[in-house]
This record gives structure tokens, sequence and C-alpha cells, in this order.
């Protein structure tokens, strides 16, 4: 059954962007682009407003092509030790930068970034305002409280996408007056504030799917508090999730990333693609995601970004007990079925001789750059051959694939995260070992076989070892423990936009990019029998302490007028 955003996107959402902020927030007013001319302050007005913030989700603006605002933010995720560019050398050379650690502030990427983000406040903000609008007239409070609370914790989820990337950022309500903030006030404790009243607002269920509740609000706030390192305060949020008894792990793990089985049980919280809706382009699509599509000759013919790593590809690595072993990279990862392997990994990266969804199998010719990116293809957020497709050339890009914003595994993970900082060793080790275990229940299928088989020592299974465990030992020591849940996130959330920030908020960035590098940047591939050697990261900067913000972009620190100053170090 269609959810609300599908049929309203297809109603004309276009509609709903008031006066659009071209190329910067700046050039108009953050609020006050509503108008009883737009929308009239009614039930419906107001919903609408509110489906036009929703709909910012998918970071498209009407603008050309803003990859950088993708909402899985995999250009960003360029600069973790999960993902390289890929594709060609001089194909998204401004992608490449962030790669190589050369953060110029006028790269396109970041501009495209903010820009969404700020279209999401502006639009958060409208509705806020014409939800008072409403109530002022008589409206009911009970709608008006909702639509509050929805818009509320969309506020802070734009503002949060902004802290995730550039940290410094101004930060926009709906009673603000001054449109050319400073961003010198921390926006962490706003955005956790917007979000404990948006709790008090929201309704204990959502109407529909898509929507945010109360269990929504608080896995954003339990995330926020992580990031304060305020681990008591997040565990209360995390705790209250898992208390409502409304959330559980889907049965397979490629449920969370099939069209057919997406807005399960585990899903908290995800941008609602559609296909062929009437909307033209195909902008409610994955229209942001689809550079990462496999190139060449494989179902979609094109672009071959945002490519796997060695080092990812050789984490899923495991030893005779079934568990992640101890130094990944000391062999290797080859193609065969031999090397035991959890079985996630081949439901996160496409490897040649492995079969990829129903495509048959991943072939070196789908690898656009043979050799110099590497030659694994992504997976989690490509269609199936039999699932619809898009309009235009890009047909078989574009689909209606969600992206995954917070998963309950993603929470159970970040709620481990609490137990091992207050000291609840075995209340991590249960949680990690409830995703381990998840893990244990399919593998991709063959050729013509099933999608997935359930038993992940099938002898259908040819091209791999898979095996996955729980840690059956006791956890005692706090270091050990804590490794082991950041190690489960990188395996559990590859290419879902977690893996760079958790690296800056566990302040691990330069050990962990360094490491990586010495690694990756000695690697060879052999293409057509000739030796290639993994070349993306020649000439890379070194990650230092200004790394741990992306910058402003240049045109927004000159339209703000001296308001905006730039992150340190750019």
């Amino acid at each position: 059954m269609k959810n609300i955003f599908k049929f309203l996107f297809a109603f004309g959402v276009s509609g709903l962007m008031f006066s659009s902020c071209g190329d910067s927030y700046l050039e108009t007013p953050v609020q006050g682009a509503v108008s009883s001319d737009v929308l009239a302050a009614d039930e419906n007005g107001v919903n609408a407003s509110l489906i036009s913030v929703y709909k910012m989700l998918n970071g498209y603006n009407g603008q050309g092509n803003p990859w950088g605002a993708a909402p899985s933010n995999y250009t960003f995720n360029y600069a973790s030790d999960d993902a390289h560019k890929g594709s060609e050398l001089s194909d998204g050379a401004n992608f490449q930068q962030n790669s190589l650690y050369k953060w110029d502030p006028g790269l396109s990427q970041y501009q495209e970034k903010f820009s969404a983000i700020y279209e999401g406040v502006r639009r958060s903000n409208n509705t806020i305002q014409l939800a008072n609008r409403y109530k002022e007239a008589g409206g009911s409070a009970t709608f008006v409280d909702r639509i509050t609370g929805e818009a509320l914790f969309l506020r802070a989820w734009y503002h949060f996408d902004g802290y995730k990337i550039f940290v410094n950022i101004p930060y926009y309500n709906e009673e603000d007056a001054d449109f050319r903030k400073k961003n010198d006030v921390p926006v962490l404790p706003l955005i956790i504030a917007d979000l404990e009243k948006a709790v008090t607002l929201l309704p204990d269920v959502r109407s529909q799917v898509g929507r945010s509740d109360k269990a929504v609000a608080r896995a954003l706030l339990g995330k926020a508090k992580l990031f304060a390192k305020d681990y008591a305060g997040a565990k209360a949020a995390f705790d209250a999730v898992v208390a409502t008894n409304r959330f559980e792990l889907a049965p397979c793990y490629l449920d969370n990333f099939n069209i057919a089985t997406q807005n399960n049980k585990e899903s908290l919280f995800a941008h609602q693609a559609s296909v062929n809706d009437g909307d033209g382009n195909g902008s409610n699509t994955n229209y942001l995601e689809r550079l990462g599509a496999p190139h060449n000759d494989s179902h979609t013919g094109c672009c071959g970004f945002n490519q796997p790593t060695q080092d990812l590809v050789n984490a899923f690595q495991v030893d005779a007990n079934g568990l992640p072993v101890a130094n990944w990279n000391a062999n290797r990862l080859t193609v065969n079925a031999t090397t035991p392997v959890d079985p996630r990994l081949d439901f996160t990266a496409g490897r040649t001789g492995v079969p990829y969804l129903d495509w048959g199998l991943h072939k070196d010719s789908w690898i656009r750059g043979s050799g110099w990116a590497g030659m694994y293809s992504t997976r989690k957020n490509m269609k199936l051959t039999s699932d619809a497709a898009g309009p235009g050339w890009t047909t078989n890009q574009l689909h209606a694939k969600n992206v995954e914003f917070i998963r309950y595994a993603d929470v159970l993970l970040m709620l481990a995260e609490c137990e091992v900082e207050i000291g609840s060793l075995e209340r991590a080790r249960e949680l990690v070992n409830m995703i381990r275990d998840r893990a244990d229940n399919c593998a991709q299928g063959p050729v013509g076989g099933p999608l997935v088989l359930t038993d992940i020592k099938d002898a259908r299974i040819t091209w791999a070892n898979y095996e996955v465990k729980p840690y059956t030992a006791a956890w005692s020591d706090k270091a050990a423990a804590r490794d082991a849940v950041r190690r489960e996130r990188r395996l559990e959330l590859a290419f879902e936009g977690h893996r760079l920030f958790d690296l800056r908020r566990w302040g691990t960035l330069e050990p962990t990019i360094n490491a990586y590098r010495a690694y990756e940047t000695k690697l060879t591939n052999m293409v057509n029998g000739v030796e290639v050697r993994i070349a993306e990261l020649d000439g890379a900067d070194a990650p230092a302490a200004k790394h741990y913000a992306f910058p402003l972009p240049s045109v927004q620190i000159d339209l703000a007028g001296g308001n905006l100053t730039q992150n340190t170090g750019f």
C-alpha cells in the first residue's frame, strides 16, 4: 500500500517549494515565504507545507544535478576508509578532493549540501509558522501540536545533518528575523532542545509510513546526545525506543535494501522514494544516489562511483570461531570459496564472480575505471532487474529504493556503545550478538535460483565460505568491548552514511585513515591479466585536526557579509 508521501509527491510537490533559495539560503528570507495566497492556513495547507519538508529529505531542490546533496552523504564518505570515489579519474574530480583531504571551500559539493540543508530548515520553519496561524484562527490544537512536532523533528534532522558535515553552522528557528545569523553558537544543544520538545508533541505511533513519532524523535535524540558524549542521556533515549516493542530486526539483512520488503519493522526513518508517479523527471526516486550504480554492461550502464575499498571488503573476514579477525589486512581477501567471510559482505559489495542481486555474476567490466579505485561495486541502494524503473535515458538507474536513515540495528549498536561507556559490557555483548545472529539468517542466492538462501551453508553457495557467529565469551575488557562494537557498526552499516562521522566522534580519524592508506595505496588489481595499482589516493594530504569539519562553502561566506566564520584551517 502506498504511503502518503508517495501519493503527495506525485500530486506535484514542485508547487510546494514556494520561493526557492536558489544558490543560497541567504538570498531569500528563511521564513515568510509562505503567505495566505500560496497556502491556506487550514489543515490542507498546513499538511501540504509539512509534506514539502519531508520532500527535501532526498536533497533535490530542482536545481540541476546537485550530487553533493545526496541523502546518504556518499560524496562525503569518500573521506572514510570505506569508499573510493571510483568511476574514472577525470569524472567527478571535485569529489575526489574529499578522498584526498584537499578540501577547498569552493568545491561544489559543499554548496550543494549546505543549500539543501537550509532549504529543509526553511520549509520546517515555514510549516511551524503556518501551523501557528491556523491555531490562532481557531484550528485544532491537537492537529497543530502533531504538525509542529514533526516540523521540529525535521528542523533538528536538517540541522544535525549540517552539524555532522560542517560542525559550525547557524541555527534558524521560526521566530528569527535576522536572516544572516552568525555561526558562533554551538548547535548541538539547540538540536537536542528541538528534539526534546518534539517528543512532547508527537504521537506515540506515526499515522503514515515515513512520518516521525515519539520513538523516531527519541532515536535521533539519542544519536545527538551520543555525539555530545552524554552516554547516560543517549542510553535513556535508546532504551525508550526499545521499550516500545514496535521495532525489530528484519529476518534477513537484505530485507532492508530490497524495494519489496523496505519499510519493515527495522526501518525507523527513511527517505521515501517513489517511481513513475507523474513527477516527470524522476526526482522523487533515488535521484541523487544513482551515481553509485555499476557501469558499462551492467543492468544500469552507469555510473561506477562510490566503490567499496579493499580495506572494507577485508574487514568482513572471520576467524575459525566466526568472529571478526583481529588483523584483517594481514592477508588480502581474494574472491574464492575458501576464505571465511561474513555473509553481509556480498550484500554490501559486488565482487567479480559472485552473484549480484538478480543481475547475474558481477563482472570486471562493470568497473568503470578498471584498477585505479579497486574492483568492487556498491549494492545497498541498487534495485532488482524486476523492480520498476524510472523515466528517461537513466531508466534503470532510477527506482523506488528508500535511503535508510535510522534502522533499528543502528539504534541497538548505538545503545551498545552507551552500555560500554557506562560499564555494562555484558549488555553491550547481548546487543551486538542480536545483530550477528541476524547476519547468520541468510546469504546471497545463486544465479537462476532464489534471491536469498536462508542457510548460509547451502550447497548452492559455491563462491564463498560464509560464516558468522555471536561472541560467546564474556566481555570484561572495556577497550576490547568498545572495539568490538565499533567494528560491528562498520560491518552492519557500511555505505549507509555513518562511517566518516563515527570516526570523527570517536576521535580516531587520523590513525584510522593513515593505517587504511598505508595498506590501500600498495594494492594492485589484475585487470585483463595485467597488474594495475590502486592509485586513487596518490598525492593525498594527511588527515589533521581541521578535517573534523568540512569547510563552509565559500559562496555562503561571501553572501553572509562577515557573519559566517570559516572553519579553522580553511
